[in-house]
């Protein structure tokens, strides 16, 4: 089932996520880079990935569930994927959660305005993001619309169709947890 809205509520999590990404360093979130050097949109991010398979030599993303890449960080959050996972199986059906992110968007940083739409990928699956550091100054643009999305309440967005963007006018670092779910014809496990 594909988002036909600029923004739809899934759910509010209950989980605790905010007490482990306050405890990463500048050093943690510098550690990796593939995606802000390859997708000049997200520069300005910092990742530490969980489920994450980079785009591979022929320019395609993995959509198998068995080849799926766990980072080390995953073990830290998957209690976490798992209540997540949960809470999208009963929302969308049967699938299971190709890309798992954590989004950190510096203070007075800027994800420019792009359409998510270069690769099929996206046209395969509903992108959630879950907010778990932020503040009344960060706002999401999509398609048109502007909102705050407040910590804890997952919401999926139109990033493949509608124009969208980031801007963190806060003092504070924007973090989220960005989830891909694929769906499937049955119901799989991550763990």
């Amino acid at each position: 089932m594909k988002l036909h809205t600029h923004f739809e509520f899934v759910d509010n999590y209950k989980g605790d996520l905010k007490e482990k990404v306050l405890k990463y360093t500048h050093k943690d979130w510098d550690k990796y880079s593939y995606r802000q050097k390859t997708f000049d949109v997200h520069r300005a991010t910092k990742t530490i990935p969980l489920i994450w398979n980079e785009i591979d030599k022929d320019n395609k993303r993995n959509t198998d569930i068995d080849k799926l890449k766990l980072w080390p960080e995953a073990d830290k959050y998957k209690k976490d994927l798992e209540n997540l996972r949960d809470v999208l199986l009963k929302k969308y059906g049967p699938g299971f959660i190709s890309t798992a992110l954590l989004i950190n968007l510096p203070s007075r940083s800027v994800i420019h305005p792009h359409v998510d739409n270069y690769d099929p990928y996206f046209a395969m699956v509903n992108r959630v993001h879950l907010p778990i550091v932020t503040d009344d100054e960060v706002l999401f643009y999509v398609g048109g619309e502007e909102r705050h999305l407040k910590e804890g309440e997952i919401f999926e967005i139109n990033n493949h169709n509608d124009l969208h963007w980031v801007r963190n006018n806060s003092k504070i670092d924007r973090i989220h947890l960005l989830i891909d779910w694929l769906a499937l014809d049955n119901d799989p496990q991550i763990s």
